[in-house]
């Protein structure tokens, strides 16, 4: 049962290209609603495949296995609630005569096609393709964090494209090394840039061209993951970029690049063992989740502040995957339940500037009197990036934590002093927001902007409340199976 993969990536791209064609709003909102309904659909279908038989593929390109699923599932949850939200959001705009119905059309065009590069690029099984798939996903971001065209946002889309290309170019030199000699066991053949073929040999490749190759693929991918000290690009482009964009940004484009990184980590464990990049990741983690905690304190644009906390929790997922067992499933966990807290926060942040006009936390108090929905949802999100319980975040930063002090207790302390201080500052700075005495009274929304940002803040709220519980026996599946593709000696999936 192949077709749910070729769905899933396909529904993005008929309904970007279908939403040029169109000559109606009401269209536009149709396409978009019908994406969601099979986005979900198709996600769930393929995770569910991959459950029973491990991997589903369609032809020699798209394979899924479980790390693909996980993604699938990540990407298609949110992409989905986002979708929803932008529906409103831009809806809103237009209405209030800042778009036209051009770049209406224009805008779900890029959306949608940022989406499904997002899908091919973890569904694929060519390391290049991948590559290049990535890089057309860099490209749609950017369009859209510079969609409003104001100084600020062009400034933004600039400063994106310069470092992420930069980052590309070192992750696509990473590519060629392990090409260059995968080549030399499995001859000149697509076939030796297969991602199961490459798990299959890895043991036989050179060591030092995989160590060098990985430097350069975290570096590169870590710039688009937004890690420090390569993350100057991301606070700009959250706080600038349209508030559906700010979200996706957050949940799935970094998502995606911790993806990539660990696909190469699958190789290179298996060629010199996990020490070598463990010890890289756990040391960038640590500087990621430093840098973010010490901003949180200074900022007083809530976009912003929900960037760093993006830093944070990327870092937190990679010194998961840094210290390999337990840490491996709490950072598959820590992504999954960042992706749909983080797009809540940002869903919430962008019906206050709707509302106001303004990013700046000093004037926005006492949300949950007057704007109860942006209220709720960022009080929800930020208690949830806190990691207090009953959140999923609150369990996979526990696991973590146990993991590095089974490992090297001097981590986890650093691990939990940072910790610590990240979570006072967060929540300092997201009580100010909830709580207090109502500010101005800003503009109201329209009927149609409530109805369908208030749809994905819902759903986004009741999975992430959900699967905070309890983790599901076929989340739980997915996530074992990725363990075992990080353990030491397992065999090609």
């Amino acid at each position: 049962m192949a077709w749910p993969l070729f769905l899933l990536v396909a529904t993005p791209i008929v309904a970007g290209l279908g939403s040029l064609l169109v000559r109606e709003r009401r269209a536009v909102e149709v396409l978009q609603c019908a994406q969601v309904g099979a986005m979900l659909a198709s996600a769930a279908l393929v995770a569910e495949r991959v459950i029973v038989s491990g991997s589903v593929s369609v032809g020699i390109f798209l394979q899924a296995d479980a790390l693909s699923a996980w993604l699938d599932l990540i990407i298609g949850i949110v992409g989905s609630t986002g979708t929803l939200y932008a529906v409103g959001y831009v809806g809103e705009e237009m209405d209030r005569g800042h778009l036209s119905f051009r770049r209406y059309r224009q805008f779900f065009c890029l959306f949608d096609l940022y989406l499904g590069a997002m899908l091919i690029a973890v569904n694929l099984e060519n390391v290049a393709i991948m590559w290049i798939a990535i890089e057309g996903s860099t490209l749609s971001a950017a369009l859209l964090i510079g969609f409003e065209r104001s100084k600020a946002a062009l400034e933004a889309g600039w400063k994106y494209v310069i470092l992420s290309s930069v980052g590309i170019a070192l992750a696509l030199f990473g590519t060629i090394l392990v090409y260059y000699s995968s080549e030399h066991v499995l001859g000149v053949s697509s076939e030796a840039l297969r991602w199961s073929q490459l798990y299959r040999v890895a043991e036989g490749l050179d060591p030092t061209a995989i160590k060098v190759a990985f430097i350069f693929v975290l570096i590169g991918y870590g710039t688009k993951a937004g890690v420090a000290p390569m993350h100057t690009w991301l606070p700009d482009a959250h706080a600038e970029a349209p508030t559906p964009v700010s979200a996706m940004l957050s949940a799935n484009m970094l998502t995606l690049a911790v993806y990539a990184i660990l696909r190469f980590k699958a190789v290179t464990d298996r060629t010199v063992g996990p020490e070598f990049t463990g010890k890289l990741l756990i040391g960038l983690a640590l500087l990621s989740l430093g840098v973010a905690a010490i901003f949180f304190l200074v900022q007083r644009d809530y976009k912003r502040l929900f960037a760093y906390s993006s830093i944070e929790h990327i870092g937190i997922a990679l010194l998961g995957f840094g210290l390999g067992g337990l840490g491996t499933f709490a950072g598959a966990w820590q992504l999954m339940n960042h992706a749909l807290a983080k797009s809540t926060a940002f869903y919430g942040a962008g019906l206050v500037f709707l509302r106001h006009n303004h990013k700046l936390l000093d004037r926005v108090t006492g949300l949950l009197s007057q704007m109860p929905l942006a209220g709720a949802a960022i009080l929800v999100a930020g208690v949830a990036l806190a990691g207090m319980p009953p959140f999923g975040l609150f369990t996979s930063e526990v696991l973590i934590a146990v993991r590095a002090y089974t490992a090297r207790p001097e981590i986890a302390y650093v691990f939990l002093a940072l910790l610590a201080l990240a979570f006072a500052t967060l929540l300092y700075q997201v009580f100010r927001m909830a709580f207090g005495a109502p500010g101005e009274a800003g503009a109201a929304l329209g009927r149609q902007c409530r109805l369908f940002t208030g749809a994905a803040v819902g759903v986004n709220v009741v999975v992430l409340g959900t699967i905070g519980l309890q983790v599901p026996p076929g989340l739980e599946t997915l996530l074992a199976a990725i363990v075992k593709m990080f353990s030491a000696g397992m065999e090609a999936p």
